[in-house]
C-alpha cells in the first residue's frame, strides 16, 4: 500500500477545527510543523489554486520552507491539497532531511463528527514520484507518523488557545 493515513479526535467543534486549517490567524500558531518549530507564513492564498507558503525554523535554528497548493476546500468537511518541500522563493526542493523522501504529497484532510468532537483524518499520497521515492515513503511510514503527531499535539494546542481568546 503506497497510502499513509493518520487520524486524531479534536474536542472541538468541527467548523473550529476546520478554521485553524484556513484561517491564516490560525494556522500559523501550529503550521503543519512538528514540535518545537516555530512557523512563519510568508503568503497565505486560502482557495483552490492559491496556497500557503510557509517558513518553519527548527529548534536547532535550522530553516525549512514549505508549499501548500490548494486544490479542493469543501467547508467543515474537506480539504484537498499538494505538500512540498520548497525554497524561500516557492520553487520545490528535494528534503534536506530525506532526500528519497517524495517531493510532492497529494494531502487530504478530512472533518467528521465524532461525539462532540471533531476527528481529523490525513491521507498522503505519492504525486509524480519515482519508484525510489514510492519505494522510500512506503518503508517509512513511520516518518508521517512522528511527524504528524507532533503536529497533531500543536494543533490542539492552538485548538485549546483559540477555545480561551477572542477570534
Amino acid at each position: 500500500m503506497n497510502n499513509f493515513t493518520i487520524s486524531r479526535t479534536f474536542d472541538a467543534p468541527r467548523r473550529l477545527v476546520f478554521d485553524c486549517w484556513v484561517d491564516p490567524r490560525h494556522f500559523e500558531k501550529w503550521g503543519l510543523a512538528p514540535a518545537g518549530c516555530t512557523c512563519r507564513l510568508l503568503h497565505a492564498d486560502v482557495r483552490p489554486g492559491g496556497y500557503y507558503h510557509l517558513q518553519q525554523e527548527l529548534p536547532d535554528g535550522t530553516q525549512l520552507y514549505c508549499k501548500f497548493e490548494f486544490h479542493q476546500i469543501n467547508p467543515i468537511d474537506q480539504l484537498i491539497f499538494v505538500t512540498a518541500i520548497c525554497d524561500e522563493k516557492g520553487e520545490v526542493v528535494k528534503n534536506p532531511f530525506f532526500p528519497d523522501w517524495p517531493q510532492k504529497l497529494l494531502t487530504t484532510v478530512r472533518f467528521d463528527d465524532e461525539g462532540s468532537g471533531t476527528k481529523v483524518t490525513v491521507l498522503w499520497e505519492t504525486l509524480e514520484a519515482s519508484d525510489a521515492e514510492v519505494a522510500f515513503f512506503t518503508k517509512n511510514f513511520e516518518i508521517g507518523h512522528q511527524g504528524w503527531s507532533e503536529t497533531f499535539d500543536r494543533l490542539r494546542k492552538a485548538i485549546e488557545d483559540t477555545y480561551q481568546s477572542p477570534v
